[in-house]
Formats: structure tokens, C-alpha cells, sequence
């Protein structure tokens, strides 16, 4: 800068930029169309992804969040189907729906921390008693061959009397490497209603990291056996 006004340079070793996004329905001008967009300029839309306006539809970022890409991906995908079903008279398609209660997060650190479903917080915010299956990975005979022992994973199963003890799957968490690529399991073990026999039955191959999962659901059904030796 003329004049020496120039600030002095700086050097790092890395630089974290995390300003966030901001949604750009007012500068698409998505109003002209008759699209409704909030003073933030996001565009609301019902669980098929149509805006208020019968034939338009939204997804992604612009509808708000979670601002992830597998979200959006997901809700292209009921946005085509409903629209397909619609031009072909076909019902099932037409009838497309999208579900916001299984959207898998995964913070990509190190060691990776990844989530879905209900959190132990959410859960006790919303009156819901949970029965919790923690397993350390200090037991994963994959996590110590690794040397990386340092994760855990946790599921959260519906605990409330009408469960009657058999209470579906509401959530879980991991931390540890790799959880990313594992979180999928809890999120299909969701949306398919199981509950922690289900989970805990299915045969996951040993020594894996992915085994953490039946054996968390093991521990919430109390049948784990894979447990260290409780420290006295």
C-alpha cells in the first residue's frame, strides 16, 4: 500500500477458515416467481422440497440447515421423485417425503467425531428416557492394533415404559478414526426401527472398528461381554 500502510505479513501453519454460509434467495430474485424468501434469504419449503409456489421446488443450503452436501443430495432426490411421480400418475413416487431426523454428522478431525439421530441433551430437552450402550475402545482389539484405542461409541435407545424394554434405536455417536465411515450403520438402524437386539445380533466381523457398534448395543441390552474389567 502507498504510504507504508501496508500491515506486516503473517506467517502461519495453517489457517482455519470457517465464516459459514449465507442462503441467496434474495439475490436469485426467487420472488419474481412468486417464491416466498425469509428476511435471511432462505426459502421455505414442506417435506417434499415444494416452495409455496405448487411446481417449484428447493434443496440444499438454501433451505436451511444442516448446510451438509449428503442432505442436499437426499433431498434432490425426493424433489425428482415427486415431481416424476406426479408427471407419470405414479403414487408411489408422488408420495416422497423427506426426514430430517436422519441426517448423519461427522466432524472431520482428528480423531473424527460423528453423530445422528437424538443426543443424550436433545433427548432429556424433549422428555425422552433413554437407555445408553457406551463402549470404549480401549476393549476394540482393531483400535489397539491400531494404537489409536483413544474413541468411543455410544447408542441411544428409547427407554420409556411403553418400550417395554424393547425400545427402538433414537441415536448414537462415535469418536474415534474413522467414525464417518461407520456412523451410516446407526443412521439405516434408525430408519429401520431397530432396537438393541436387533443391533447387538448382527454379526459384525472381528477385530474391526464397525464391531464397537454391535458391542455398544450389547452393553445397553446388558449382555456385552467385551467389556475391560471395571477399575476398583
Amino acid at each position: 500500500e502507498p504510504g507504508g500502510t501496508a500491515p506486516a505479513p503473517q506467517v502461519y501453519d495453517l489457517v482455519l477458515q470457517a465464516v459459514g454460509r449465507t442462503p441467496n434467495g434474495k439475490k436469485i430474485a426467487a420472488d419474481k416467481a412468486g417464491v416466498a424468501v425469509t428476511d435471511r434469504g432462505f426459502i421455505n419449503v414442506d417435506i417434499q422440497m415444494r416452495t409455496n409456489v405448487p411446481h417449484i421446488f428447493a434443496i440444499g443450503d438454501i433451505v436451511g440447515q444442516p448446510m451438509l452436501a449428503h442432505k442436499a443430495v437426499h433431498e434432490a432426490h425426493v424433489a425428482a421423485e415427486v415431481i416424476a411421480g406426479e408427471l407419470q400418475g405414479n403414487k408411489e413416487l408422488a408420495a416422497a417425503a423427506f426426514n430430517a431426523r436422519v441426517i448423519p454428522s461427522v466432524a472431520y478431525t482428528d480423531p473424527e467425531v460423528a453423530w445422528v439421530g437424538l443426543t443424550e441433551d436433545q433427548a432429556k430437552a424433549q422428555g425422552i428416557k433413554v437407555k445408553k450402550g457406551l463402549f470404549p475402545w480401549t476393549a476394540s482389539g482393531r483400535a489397539i492394533a491400531n494404537g489409536r484405542d483413544e474413541g468411543v461409541t455410544k447408542l441411544l435407545f428409547d427407554d420409556s415404559p411403553e418400550a417395554h424394554g424393547h425400545g427402538k434405536i433414537l441415536g448414537g455417536g462415535m469418536v474415534g478414526t474413522h467414525a464417518g465411515d461407520m456412523i451410516g450403520e446407526v443412521a439405516l438402524a434408525i430408519e429401520m426401527g431397530a432396537d438393541a437386539v436387533d443391533i447387538g445380533k448382527t454379526i459384525h466381523p472381528h477385530p474391526t472398528l464397525g464391531e464397537s457398534i454391535g458391542m455398544a448395543a450389547e452393553v445397553a441390552h446388558g449382555s456385552c461381554t467385551d467389556l475391560p474389567p471395571s477399575k476398583k
